[in-house]
């Protein structure tokens, strides 16, 4: 699997964001919110 390092800033919040797509109980929703803030918050880095 894959292997974050919890002490830097940036993989622990890519690890948390992770987590919490995979779960059963919080992926739907939070990937739903997670879609909407990156497309309506921050539109110049959506891709």
């Amino acid at each position: 699997g894959r292997r974050y390092d919890t002490g830097d800033r940036g993989d622990y919040l890519r690890a948390i964001v992770r987590l919490a797509c995979e779960r059963e109980d919080l992926g739907p929703d939070f990937r739903t919110w997670l879609r909407s803030y990156v497309t309506e918050e921050i539109p110049g880095d959506a891709g």
